[in-house]
C-alpha cells in the first residue's frame, strides 16, 4: 500500500488576514422578539419586551427584525479542503465555532501577569505527567532542533533533568507565555501557532527543521497534554483573589482558554 502524500502547507504572513472582518453579531448569537412557536430558552414572557429582550448566550439586546441563531440557526458553508490548506479559512472557522474575539484576547492579557509566575511549575509538572507513560516519554528520545548535547539511547536512562528536557522546557515556557500575551488580530500570531501544531505531525513547517528527523506526536497525546494544562490554569484562575480578578472575569478567562 503506497503512502498517502502529505499536503504541503505554506503560509505567507503578508497574505494572512484573520482580523474580525465580519460584522458584529455574525459570530455572536443575538436574540429576536419572542416567537410563540420557538423555545424560550429560559426567558420569561412576562419579564421581557421588544425593547428589553436580550440573548441568553451573549447578553446582546434584540434589534427589530433580527433573528436568534439559537432558536433559528443558519448554516455556514465550510470547505473541508480549505480548512486543510488555507490558514485564514481555518482560523475564521475556529473563531466562529468558539466565538473567540477581542474580549477573549483582552481577558487573556489581563490574566497573563497574574499566572505568569506559575508557568515554570506548570511546565515541570506537565513533563512529569508525560514521563508517567512510555508512549509519551519515548518522544523525548528524539533530538530536538538546536540541541547538540547528549541524548540517552534507552528510555530508562531518560530523566526529567536530562539536558534536552531542560532545553525543551525553555521552549514550552516561552510558548505558554506567548499564548496568554499574543495579538490575536495578527496573522503572524496564528501562523506561528499553526506551525507549532503542524511540526508535531511530521511535516516540516519551520525552515530551521528541514534537515532534522520529522517530529511525530499523536494528536491524542497533544490533546491530552493541552487538556491537562488547561485544567491546571483554570484551577489557578479560580483561586485568584477577588481583588485580582472578579468572578465575572474568571468566567470570561476560563471561556477564553
Amino acid at each position: 500500500m503506497s503512502p498517502v502524500p502529505v499536503e504541503t502547507i505554506t503560509t505567507d504572513f503578508a497574505s494572512v488576514d484573520i482580523s474580525d472582518q465580519l460584522p458584529e453579531g455574525q459570530r455572536t448569537p443575538h436574540a429576536t422578539e419572542k416567537n410563540p412557536s420557538s423555545p424560550s430558552h429560559g426567558i420569561s414572557e412576562d419579564s421581557t419586551s421588544k425593547s428589553s429582550l436580550t440573548c441568553p448566550v451573549s447578553g446582546a439586546s434584540a434589534t427589530p427584525g433580527s433573528s436568534c441563531p439559537i432558536s433559528n440557526p443558519t448554516t455556514q458553508e465550510i470547505s473541508p479542503s480549505l480548512l486543510r490548506t488555507s490558514l485564514p479559512d481555518r482560523i475564521n472557522y475556529i473563531k466562529d465555532f468558539l466565538m473567540f474575539g477581542t474580549p477573549d484576547q483582552d481577558i487573556l492579557h489581563k490574566v497573563a501577569p497574574l499566572v505568569n509566575d506559575l508557568i515554570p511549575q506548570v511546565v515541570d509538572d506537565l513533563y512529569a505527567k508525560l514521563f508517567e507513560f512510555d508512549v509519551t516519554k519515548q518522544v523525548f528520545l528524539k533530538r530536538n532542533e538546536g540541541f547538540d548535547g547528549p541524548i540517552p539511547s534507552r528510555l530508562e536512562d531518560l530523566t526529567l533533568d536530562s539536558p534536552q528536557l531542560v532545553y525543551r522546557k525553555i521552549f514550552m515556557k516561552s510558548w505558554a507565555r506567548r499564548v496568554l500575551t499574543s495579538d490575536y488580530s495578527s496573522g503572524k500570531t496564528w501562523a506561528y501557532m499553526d506551525k507549532v501544531g503542524i511540526m508535531h505531525t511530521g511535516v516540516k513547517s519551520f525552515r530551521h527543521r528541514n534537515h532534522v528527523a520529522p517530529l511525530v506526536v499523536p494528536y491524542r497525546d497533544c490533546a491530552l497534554s493541552l487538556g491537562w494544562v488547561q485544567t491546571v490554569l483554570q484551577t489557578a484562575i479560580l483561586q485568584l483573589a477577588p481583588a485580582e480578578l472578579s468572578n465575572d472575569e474568571k468566567i470570561a478567562a476560563i471561556g477564553a482558554e
